[in-house]
């Protein structure tokens, strides 16, 4: 069995895309979370990072997106229709969390599609800082550990009959606080330890340009991807503009 990350970090898969171009497309969408307002907008975008997430054959990401989105947004309808202040605020609340979800679409894209590697080597060809490029390269290796280590961390509390639950946070919240964050921050520590000797072995620290294995190159494909997401973005504005007139 061919592993997926393999294939999708090999420049002659169709499904490969640049990272450089990706990092555009995460630039593009920073800018359409303060363009894009509306729900209808908002579900637009939703909309075009399913088909990218299903692009690049992340298809259980792409139903993590859909599930979400559509939660919050039934949360918010609901809450919407309820009299008060505090479901007026709750519905508030959701919406900006639903208002989030495009970015959610980004982060699955940047973390299962790319390599800390890649990402290294992309930006050290758009010639930025070596601490610049350290600091994301590492950081996207250690978002997906922080998943890993809350999962673990759950695991750990409900054999010992300590469950996660919302009814344990609201009967003790500083014991419940107590029993997450001790052991998270100590993954934590331990998890940014194995990632800085990692990266020590495979060279970071060494002077000069890195050499790579993976040839980059902009190729047809990478322009496509590129001008749909600069597509869709001038879509969804002249929608947002359309929609304020």
């Amino acid at each position: 069995m061919v592993d997926q990350s393999f294939v999708l970090a090999s420049p002659a898969c169709i499904r490969y895309i640049d990272p450089r171009v990706k990092l555009v497309h995460v630039a593009i969408a920073g800018v359409l979370l303060f363009v894009v307002r509306s729900t209808g907008g908002i579900l637009l975008s939703d909309a075009f990072m399913v088909v990218a997430l299903l692009f690049f054959g992340l298809y259980g990401c792409a139903a993590r997106l859909i599930a979400v989105t559509g939660a919050l947004l039934a949360v918010s309808l609901l809450l919407a229709s309820v009299p008060g202040a505090v479901a007026a605020a709750a519905g508030m609340s959701v919406f900006i969390f639903f208002k989030f979800t495009p970015l959610a679409g980004v982060y699955f894209m940047m973390t299962k599609s790319v390599s800390s590697s890649e990402l290294a080597n992309a930006l050290e060809r758009l010639r930025l800082p070596r601490a610049l490029t350290i600091t994301l390269a590492v950081t996207l290796r250690f978002l997906p550990t922080i998943g890993q280590e809350v999962g673990a961390m759950r695991d750990s509390m409900r054999i010992r009959n300590i469950p996660l639950t919302v009814l344990n946070v609201l009967k003790a919240p500083l014991t419940m606080m107590e029993f997450v964050m001790v052991p998270l921050m100590m993954r934590f520590v331990k998890a940014a330890e194995e990632l800085a000797a990692a990266a020590c072995v495979r060279g970071i620290e060494r002077p000069g340009v890195r050499g790579s294995l993976l040839e980059m190159r902009l190729r047809f494909r990478d322009f496509a991807y590129l001008g749909a997401v600069v597509g869709c973005a001038a879509f969804l504005a002249c929608f947002e503009s359309r929609m304020i007139s």
